[in-house]
């Protein structure tokens, strides 16, 4: 078995091959923004030089291209059809309001202009009733108004269509018989189930980014086969699943954070190898950080999500993301120093790269104070240059009046990782959860550099960084599983003991069993490799919101797990208080082959393999001599004792003063607080 794990990020692209004999092949590419396929193509030509990969078993990757056309506005021209009397539902929103006493609130945009929202005469009631039907001859006539603005996709989004989605499909076919050419996406299909903004918003998003995706699929199917790869390509999805590339395109949006997923699989793969279960994930990469809890070995999946403040109703890993990065910008704005979101990214990149970059960043901050080696960063492969760090970091020091280059550089790395520390936060105590109880999972290329510092900030004491971590979240995308997650509303009562009741459920299960099945078929497993969760969304009676819990067949365990969901939601629970039933879903599941690690030769507690000398670096306001590792001569059970430093060819890990790390059998540094 051979495998290959692709994750495009902002600023660099990551490969790792890895088979079942334990050999491990890595490669970093810059990343091409302007076609991501590009990039891949680039790696593969690379990777090439070192192993074969024609004789590939699975290709798994993760792209940010439908992230990035969302955020950067730069989606399809899309139109809108809805109900008539419903065409300004994305205006109308929830009315939420992030700062609740400014006169002068920041307001998204729609993605679609109100000159392409259209309202069709139409309507079905909430028992799925036609009460008026739908009118063919205005949908000709919009038909030809879409027509005449060159659109290029349509969201299809009435009323009620979870129940009854006859009048959606009637528009996808009259849209198809005028305009073949025209994507199209139904609400019935994208996200069947109620909350008119949000079912509207998450099939205008598909309808956006479908063309975009499609069109991508396509060029990196054509460009890994030009390099002698010919198995089906896989994508993973929000969930953390993966799919074929071709059924990943007909619900475009399920990609929409897939650039953000695999890193946090690679932290649960971390976590269980070394037995924690409890674990706040840190992927720091060039562009952003993304970070995520592991909650009783499990990662967190949430429904209510956002992309850009717009809603994004759709199963996803719970992860959160900031404008903190490698490349993060340091300015003179306001009368004080402030670090990103504004990234240097891939191009021109940190002023240190040498190819144009003239601001300073993290990264040449982290060059001036000596953490870096100007001979060994990326391996070897991507030349830096010291004094051209020096030089921006000098100006920027000069007009804040630090004392010293070095004390500006200080300054940034202090303001950058209190901005991720506050993100950290977000997933941890500000959910009720004691950060003291978790173990810090880092990885990314800048990642292992601060973990000591931003884990003493949340006043952790165990920090984990996996054995390749500059391409851990390509290594997550090769432990994912085949995962097709659906839905539908149901809006019941909850009636515990009522026969007719649970026949209707389990029906209504099975619809929905049933196409995760076909779609895991689709993907090329036999269904009896398909294993299906069930999970009900419940709430209380005249709650706004709901809870998701497992489902087992059983109405009463479900409802008492939803007294322990509610009372660790809101504090309190209410068992006499009757619920209802709001959604269904079903996640259809098949395992993939999974890898182990290659052991590392044992070696000695008192004996420090890899040693490779010292060096003078700028920590905690002064110049140290501190000791340096080549992190590939190390051997399990070695023992380093911070301040240090150990160095691979895609990071570099800085022990911090009173922290010691212990080299693990497969290649994991184990770090932990000196008591």
């Amino acid at each position: 078995m051979r495998c290959l794990g692709i994750d495009i990020g902002g600023t660099f692209t990551d490969f790792i091959v890895i088979n079942d004999e334990g050999e491990v092949f890595l490669e970093k590419i810059s990343s091409t923004p302007k076609d991501q396929s590009l990039g891949v193509r680039n790696g593969l030509i690379q990777l090439k030089k070192n192993t074969i990969i024609s004789d590939l078993n699975i290709l798994v990757h993760g792209t940010t291209v439908a992230t990035n056309a969302i955020l950067e506005r730069k989606g399809v021209k899309t139109a809108l059809l809805v109900t008539e009397g419903f065409s300004d539902v994305l205006e109308i929103g929830r009315q939420n309001r992030s700062k609740i006493y400014t006169l002068f609130p920041d307001r998204t945009e729609p993605l679609v202009p109100s000159n392409l929202r259209f309202g069709i005469e139409e309507r079905i009631d909430s028992t799925g009733k036609v009460i008026i039907p739908l009118n063919l001859l205005q949908l000709s006539n919009i038909l030809d108004e879409i027509a005449k603005n060159d659109v290029k996709s349509v969201a299809v989004s009435f009323l009620f269509s979870f129940f009854n989605s006859n009048h959606e499909n009637r528009v996808y076919e009259e849209i198809k018989s005028f305009m073949p050419n025209l994507h199209v996406s139904t609400s019935n299909w994208v996200l069947p189930i109620f909350r008119e903004y949000e079912r509207t918003s998450t099939t205008v998003l598909d309808a956006y980014v479908a063309p975009i995706m499609q069109s991508y699929f396509t060029s990196f199917t054509e460009k890994v086969a030009t390099e002698g790869i010919n198995i089906p390509p896989l994508v993973l999805l929000s969930t953390g699943g993966v799919t074929q590339m071709k059924n990943a395109a007909e619900r475009s949006v399920e990609t929409v954070l897939s650039g953000l997923a695999g890193g946090v699989l690679g932290g649960l793969y971390s976590c269980r190898e070394l037995g924690m279960t409890n674990a706040l994930t840190l992927d720091i990469g060039g562009t952003s950080t993304d970070v995520a809890a592991i909650l009783k070995g499990q990662v967190e999946i949430s429904s209510n999500n956002e992309i850009g403040t717009l809603p994004l109703h759709i199963p996803a890993i719970a992860v959160r993301t900031i404008g903190a990065g490698g490349g993060s910008i340091a300015r003179f704005e306001h009368g004080i120093l402030r670090v990103g979101p504004e990234s240097a990214g891939a191009d021109p990149g940190p002023a240190c790269y040498n190819l144009g970059g003239n601001l300073p960043t993290v990264t040449d901050a982290n060059l001036v104070q000596g953490f870096l080696n100007p001979n060994y960063f990326a391996g070897g492969t991507l030349p830096i240059f010291p004094d051209l760090a020096r030089k921006v970091v000098q100006k920027l020091s000069e007009e804040l009046d630090f004392d010293s280059v070095e004390q500006c550089a200080a300054g940034i790395i202090e303001i950058f990782e209190n901005n991720i520390a506050l993100a950290l936060r977000k997933v941890s105590t500000e959910k009720g959860y004691d950060s003291r109880n978790f173990a810090l999972v880092a990885f990314g290329g800048a990642g292992p550099l601060s973990s000591c510092s931003l884990a003493d900030r949340l006043a952790m004491s165990t920090v984990i960084i996996p054995p390749y971590p500059g391409v851990w979240s390509a290594y997550g995308l090769i432990t994912a599983d085949i995962r097709h997650d659906l839905s539908s509303s149901y809006l019941k009562p909850l009636l515990k003991n009522d026969q007719k009741s649970n026949q209707i459920l389990e029906e209504a299960f099975s619809s929905l069993a049933h196409r995760g099945i076909q779609m895991c078929v689709d993907d090329g497993f036999a269904e009896k490799d398909v294993l299906i969760a069930r999970q009900l969304d419940i709430r209380l009676e005249g709650q706004s919101h709901e809870l998701n819990v497992p489902y087992y067949g059983n109405l009463v365990a479900a409802s008492h797990n939803f007294d322990r969901a509610h009372e660790l939601a809101y504090g309190y629970s209410s068992p006499d208080e009757p619920r209802e039933i709001v959604n269904l879903r079903v996640s259809a599941m098949v395992h993939l082959p999974k890898f182990s690690l290659p052991a590392l030769k044992e070696g000695n507690i008192a004996i420090n393999d890899g040693f490779i000398g010292t060096r003078e670096v700028y920590l905690r306001g002064g110049y140290r001599e501190v000791n340096i590792y080549q992190k590939s001569h190390l051997k399990a059970n070695n023992v380093i004792i911070g301040p240090a430093i150990i160095e691979q060819t895609d990071s570099t890990t800085l022990v911090d003063i009173g922290w010691k790390a212990r080299v693990k059998l497969d290649g994991h540094l184990l770090i932990t607080k000196i008591r």
